[in-house]
């Protein structure tokens, strides 16, 4: 059994700026109760989802400012940014990229498929795969959001030999990966998998309310009572 628990991390938050549903500062505070000490927000980068203008401008600047104020929490910004192609194109204007600090990069569509209808669950979870091993590959990401979530969000199980191969390719390239219980259900095999491969996790709770913060963190200090970890 390991000595200590798994770190009080929370490495995935959306708020106000993108679809989450409270602002930075009410996040921080649930933060700061729960006792996490590494807090990443991460908004998206999909127009449909984030405010008007130059938002991301406003969400870097006041981030800044909540950490010169803060002393118990590590705060980093970061982007939950989705591919556009399966050869390393990312929602990511240049701006962004210069300031942000922390890439979860993410496949929350198929490039190339205008509409699902008809589209088989062999080419759902083909494309998805590949989609993550661009993302492996991509010195620009940090972590890989929900390996295989997408399909499961389709009702498509993502298989596990698949999410193995992902896991081995971005170990092997310095990239993390998200162990997310929205998405991983059971989170257990994942884990192992993770274990395995002695994989980089990054814990995201995909967290859209205050209330989510420290899902993740809360799940994985279950599982790290059953194996070692």
């Amino acid at each position: 059994m390991a000595e200590k628990p798994f770190p009080a991390w929370e490495y995935h938050v959306h708020s106000t700026y993108s679809d989450g549903s409270a602002p930075l500062p009410e996040l921080l505070q649930r933060a700061r109760i729960l006792g996490i000490d590494r807090l990443i927000f991460t908004e998206h980068t999909e127009k449909e989802l984030t405010e008007e203008g130059e938002w991301f401008a406003r969400y870097w600047q006041e981030i800044d400012l909540l950490r010169k104020r803060e002393s118990s929490i590590t705060i980093l910004c970061g982007l939950e940014v989705p591919i556009t192609d399966y050869e390393g194109g990312l929602l990511l204007d240049e701006p962004m990229r210069d300031r942000v600090e922390f890439v979860l990069g993410a496949v929350h569509a198929y490039p190339g498929l205008s509409s699902l209808v008809g589209v088989g669950p062999e080419e759902l979870v083909e494309r998805e795969f590949r989609g993550l091993m661009a993302l492996a590959v991509n010195p620009l990401v940090d972590a890989i959001a929900h390996p295989g979530g997408t399909c499961q969000r389709l009702g498509v199980p993502f298989p596990l030999q698949h999410f193995a191969r992902v896991v081995q390719e971005a170990t092997r390239q310095g990239r993390a990966i998200e162990l997310n219980p929205a998405y991983h259900s059971p989170l257990l095999p994942y884990l192992e998998i993770c274990l395995q491969h002695d994989a980089w996790i990054s814990p995201g709770s995909n967290v859209h309310h205050p209330e989510e913060i420290g899902w993740a963190m809360h799940n994985l200090r279950k599982l790290q009572k059953k194996i070692k970890f």
